[in-house]
């Protein structure tokens, strides 16, 4: 006759075995330093500071691109020979107005040394780590905190996030990103149209999504 054999464990054993196995579920991610430093350059006297800080609409209507059709938009009026429209703090190009959801993959985050700012750099699904890149940011004003961390929350690692980190990715994380379009006039240059310390090497055009009110993981 064979006789199987049960096996109980306690149950603080089983406690332990249970929370272990939820801590191996958990996805570790940086958080953001707390209290943020204030930025060095002051909101009020930022480049363009309107746009870049404007509110998170209510409701709106997005327009679905690919990181390509931004890097393919056209420039505004008048920024190849114009400082002060390359300066406005008001809308160049109907494109300002226009919100954009757009699906890539994350190669870089930073935050910003100047704002606080963060900083991420995304190129086409798939399209490979030296393929053309955009700029999309999220503000460091209060209502882009959510925002902040469900950036953090994608991003691999456990440490404090701030600005001497700059975090460089090895297999890009697919995401998709809602917000306005904008030119960064300031790191315009006649010689370069990716313009002048404007991000990486493959950071391919002065077009933004900038603010970003949301990022997700791309379904």
């Amino acid at each position: 006759m064979t006789r199987s054999v049960r096996r109980f464990f306690p149950y603080s054993q089983l406690c332990a075995l249970a929370l272990l196995l939820s801590a191996e579920r958990v996805h570790a991610s940086p958080t953001e330093v707390t209290p943020l430093p204030p930025p060095k350059t002051p909101v009020a006297t930022q480049d363009r500071t309107g746009l870049k800080h404007r509110q998170p609409p209510v409701s709106y209507t997005a327009t679905v691109a690919t990181v390509q059709q931004i890097v393919a938009l056209k420039l505004p009026a008048g920024v190849n020979t114009s400082a002060s429209i390359r300066q406005s703090n008001s809308s160049i190009s109907p494109y300002e107005t226009t919100v954009f959801t757009v699906d890539g993959d994350v190669w870089l985050v930073k935050m910003q040394d100047n704002d606080n700012d963060y900083h991420v750099e995304m190129s086409g699904h798939g399209s490979g780590q030296k393929a053309n890149r955009i700029v999309v940011e999220i503000p460091a004003d209060p209502a882009y905190a959510k925002t902040r961390r469900a950036l953090l929350s994608l991003l691999p690692g456990n440490y404090v996030f701030q600005r001497t980190v700059t975090k460089k990715l090895q297999t890009p994380i697919h995401v998709r990103v809602t917000g306005y379009a904008f030119f960064d006039g300031a790191h315009w240059t006649k010689k370069d149209v990716q313009g002048h310390n404007h991000g990486s090497a493959f950071t391919a055009t002065l077009w933004e999504i900038h603010p970003v009110w949301k990022i997700e993981p791309a379904p």
